[in-house]
Formats: C-alpha cells, structure tokens, sequence
C-alpha cells in the first residue's frame, strides 16, 4: 500500500510537499536575513565599544601621567645627571606635593594621595621611606617632623619582605632594559593576593648609581582614579551619551595583565558586545574593556537589535510538519480505506456468486428434468436450500454491518433466550453448509444458561463464528460448540481445528476487512467483517468476546450476562452429523 502511495503520488499530497518546503525554505531566509542583520547590529556595538576603550584608555594615561609627575617630577631630571654630591632622601619628595590650606597638609592636585614614597639605590638592599602620619591619610598627607615617631604605621614600614619584594620587582624590570617614553613607569604587581600599583622614575647619579624614586597607591585610591576617568565631560561624544551620564551608557573593566581586576564599574556585568584596548608596558601594561549597556542597544543601533524570529519559525515549521504529516496520514487512510473497500467488494461479490451460481445450477438441471430419480431431485432441493441459507446469511451480514452506528428499529425490543436451545438449532441449520467441507458440529450443552438480547441475533453471533471456523479449518474436522453459564455469565465456546489465531492478530482479526494471515493464505473467500459484527453484538447486550488460548485451531469465546441457569443436570455431547454422513 506505501508503495502504491508513493508509486501515485496524488495532487494534494504534490501540493500539501510543495507547500512545506516553500515554508521551510522561507522560515530558512528569514532566520538567516535576521541573524545578517543581528551580526551587522553587533558588529556596530563592538565598533562603539572599541571606540569607548579606546577614548578611555587616551583618558586613563593622561590622567596618570599628570598625577605621577606631579607626585615624582621633583626627583626628575629628564635626560640630565643629578651633580650635587647630596642625594635626596625618600622623605623629602612628599614636601614637593602642592600644600593645601584647608586641611594643612600636602595634598596632590592632579592625582589619588600616594600612600607612600619610597627610594633606594639600584643594587643596594635598603630601601627609604616617606611616611603619612596624617590620621586621615585619605584627605591629605603629613610629613613625619624629626624625631617624631610615625603616628600611622605604614605597611611598607612594618614588612621587611614587602620591602624587599618592591626593590626586587623594580631591580629586575630596570635591568631587563623596560624604557618609559615619558621618563616614568608604572608596575601593576601583586602581593600576597592584593594587588599593588607602584610608579617610579630613575635619577642617574654622576658616580655611577642610578638612584630609584617612586610611589605606592592602596587599591582604593588607584580606583578612584579609574573611576573619576568615567566621570569625566569628552571620554564619550555628547551625540554618543544623550545628556546620559557615561556610567549610564557605557561599562568600563580594568584589569592588570594578568587579569587581576583593578576597578569595574558595573561589578557582575554579562559581556557580549566587548572590546579591549592594552597601555604600553610603562604604563603597567592595563587593560581596558568597555562595553555598550545592553538595554542601549535600541537607541543606539537604529531600529534596536533584530530580535531572533527563530523559535516562531521552528514553531510554524513544525506546524507545517504536524498537518502534512496528518494530511499524508488521512490520504494513506483513505487509500487504506479505498483498498479494503474493493477488497470487500470483491470478496462479497465472489461470497454472493458462489451460492447464485450453485442455485441455477440446481434450478437449470431440475427445469430441464435431468434428475430422474426422486433421491437425485431431493438432494438438489437441499443443494439449494443450503446454498440460499448461505446467501441469507452473507446478505444479513451486510445489512447489519452497514447499520453500524445506527440503532436498529428492534433494539429496544429484547426477549429472554436459551442459549442451549438457540445453539441446538442453528447448529443443526448449518449441518448443510458444513457438509459442502464435509465438517462435523460437536454441541457440549454443560448448563443451561439464559440471556436477554435482540431476536435472532444470537443465532447471528453463532452462524458467523461456525461460518468462519468451517471456512478457514481443514476438511473432515470438528468443530465443537460449548455452552456452560456460572449464574453470572453465559458463555458460548467455538472452537475449530484449523491453524489458529496468533496472539499478534488476536485484537486485529475483529477491525473491519481484517483477517488474519493464514486466513489470507488459505485462499478460502471472506468479506472480512463476520468477526466485527459479532463483537459490535455482543458489546450492544453488555458482553465480551475474545480469541482465546488453544493447543490447536481458533478458539473464540462469547460471554453475555446471565438471567438465571435453569435447574437440572447438564446435558451431556451431542454430535450433529452432516448430511453427507447419514
């Protein structure tokens, strides 16, 4: 049948294919003009973000080259030697920083408030010290008098090691020939976990020394260095922010070089649409990331980013799929249907014209007084007989068949039966049908129960089970009929001794033009609906039937509900013999 579908592939389903591959084709273009645009969307991001790090990063070392040379440039002789047989001490450059009135103490103009200076000489192991004794070491600085012990102890003051750890640090950046193209260097180091941001200038001596000065900044401080950048009017173009301020528009990140975060200005932000730009090495190599807010990206991209349209596409498309496959189900449906109709035709039609063909026979022979003796005459007459039973039968399986799902007219009416004595007489009706296979009823009569149905349609559920048990068993068996009721239930038992019915095709054999498979390789005729109608019967009155197990042939099993059993012992076997055989 899938074979002929696709063999005689019908307009609709040419259409129904057509029509969801435009569909996926077009869902396919869409998905992929969103995604160009989207990637044009982000590429612009990117672009302002890169321009934004980089305005930053111009910022950044502006700023830091103002504050740095306000707090060394004192020490600082450019490209000169220092003459003066004096070398200055460590703690004399904070006296250089901008006096301010207001807090009486050196406070930087142009900078964060170093936390402290330090010098040594290149080679040598100590290192000296410029102390802030200020109790808000954050507001200004203080010099440490003479002879005056430091009020706030300085960490660099109290850890030999650190101290030990900035000459290193510096000893070897020096000596691995790091130059400054504006005379100062920044080093963005770490100790102990916390980073350290220290700057320091060299001052060559006539002697031969080369004498370090520099300044160490706390995390915070360095911060709000970063930080007041962001603040500031010209890092992003006015057409740019909008009358926003810069933190509303823009997210900056800096971190060292090996990643080690320095200041963020948004903490827990998602990156997406990022670009990063790196400080030379003499400005301790920092790296600035910026990225434009996300929530911008509408007023900033005309017409915002292109929102994916990809899980409506998948959604239409999987539509598409569900009604062409739903449509290529109903169209293999209705050919399946188409196929078991001429099957039924064919077999009903073959089911009529063998009787038909057998009654003129008969009536042809008689007419034309061929039969000379009175025995030859009256087995013909039963010839007949038997084959307008089959007729009748065959044709009132039809009818009830295309009442289906109709109530017939006598529904209502329901007599009280005897399942026995029904049996015993439609079993000896269908003694001349079984004699044409020359097959022998057995009726084991164990009880006697009784039920409540529709006139004439038990004897309809048995004609059809005898009908397919002779039908599909061998030639010369026995068919055996069991009657038996427990009070509760009647039960009626048919069983042949033909090949049997598979447990896989137990269920199937009662949907309608099903038969099973060695029905179909017997060759015996069938319109395949004696099964469907029995069991439509049997459910309309309340009851069940079943294929059940047997060690040879079909064994089919109708219960009906019980009215009442009557009383006295069970009849034992009865035979009916065919009339062939008597």
């Amino acid at each position: 049948m899938r074979a002929s579908l696709f063999r005689r592939p019908s307009w609709p389903l040419v259409l129904l294919f057509g029509s969801l591959g435009a569909t996926a084709i077009a869902a396919l273009e869409a998905h992929r003009t969103v995604r160009s645009q989207r990637a044009l969307a982000e590429h612009a991001l990117r672009d302002y973000a890169s321009f934004a790090s980089w305005s930053y990063q111009q910022h950044l070392r502006e700023t830091m080259s103002a504050a740095i040379r306000e707090a060394l440039g004192a020490v600082n002789h450019g490209d000169n030697m220092h003459t003066s047989p004096r070398i200055p001490d460590a703690s004399e450059v904070p006296h250089y920083l901008p006096w301010d009135d207001g807090c009486s103490c050196h406070k930087p103009r142009l900078g964060p408030i170093p936390a402290a200076f330090f010098g040594f000489t290149l080679g040598a192991d100590t290192l000296g010290l410029a102390l802030n004794v200020s109790p808000h070491p954050e507001d200004g600085w203080l010099v440490q008098r003479p002879r005056e012990p430091a009020a706030i102890p300085a960490t660099l003051a109290n850890d030999r090691e650190e101290r030990r750890w900035v000459s290193d640090t510096l000893t070897a950046q020096i000596r691995a020939g790091v130059r400054s193209e504006w005379r100062y260097n920044v080093v963005a180091g770490e100790w102990r976990g916390q980073p350290r941001l220290l700057a320091y200038t060299l001052m060559p001596m006539t002697t031969g020394d080369t004498v370090v000065y520099g300044a160490t900044y706390t995390p915070t401080m360095f911060a709000s260095l970063l930080g007041g950048i962001l603040d500031r009017d010209g890092v992003l173009p006015e057409s740019f922010t909008r009358d926003r301020r810069n933190r509303e528009v823009v997210t900056i990140s800096v971190t060292d070089a090996r990643g080690r975060a320095l200041y963020e200005s948004s903490p827990g932000v998602e990156w997406r649409f990022d670009a990063t730009s790196t400080l030379p090495v003499s400005f301790g190599a920092l790296q600035v990331r910026a990225q434009i807010r996300p929530a911008l990206a509408g007023e900033i991209i005309i017409g915002g980013l292109p929102k994916s349209r990809l899980p409506f596409l998948l959604a239409l498309l999987g539509l598409s799929a569900a009604l062409g496959v739903v449509a290529v189900m109903q169209l293999r449906r209705e050919e399946e249907l188409s196929t078991q109709r001429a099957r039924f035709v064919s077999g009903v039609s073959h089911e009529l014209r063998t009787p038909l063909a057998q009654i003129r026979l008969y009536l042809e022979t008689l007419r034309l007084g061929r039969f000379r003796t009175d025995a030859q005459r009256e087995r013909s007459l039963e010839q007949i007989d038997r084959e307008t039973r089959r007729l009748a039968h065959l044709v009132e399986n039809v009818l009830r068949f295309s009442r289906r799902g109709t109530p017939a007219p006598d529904d209502a009416r329901r007599e009280r039966v005897d399942v026995a004595s029904e049996v015993r007489d439609v079993t000896s009706e269908f003694a001349l049908l079984a004699a044409a296979r020359r097959a022998t009823i057995s009726v084991d009569v164990r009880s006697q129960p009784h039920v409540v149905m529709v006139p004439g349609t038990l004897r309809q559920i048995l004609i059809n089970l005898l009908d397919n048990a002779v039908k599909y068993g061998p030639p010369e068996q026995t068919v055996r009929v069991t009657v038996e009721g427990d009070g509760r239930a009647a039960r009626l038992e048919v069983l042949d001794e033909g090949p049997g019915i598979p447990s896989s095709e137990r269920e199937e054999v009662f949907q309608p033009f099903r038969r099973g498979r060695a029905a179909a390789s017997s060759g015996a005729g069938g319109s395949g609906i004696g099964l469907t109608i029995v069991r439509e019967i049997v459910a309309a009155h309340g009851g069940v039937v079943a294929v059940a197990d047997s060690q040879r042939g079909a064994r089919i099993v109708v219960e009906l509900p019980d009215v009442g059993v009557t009383a006295g012992a069970p009849e034992g076997i009865s035979r009916v013999p065919s009339p062939a055989t008597t």
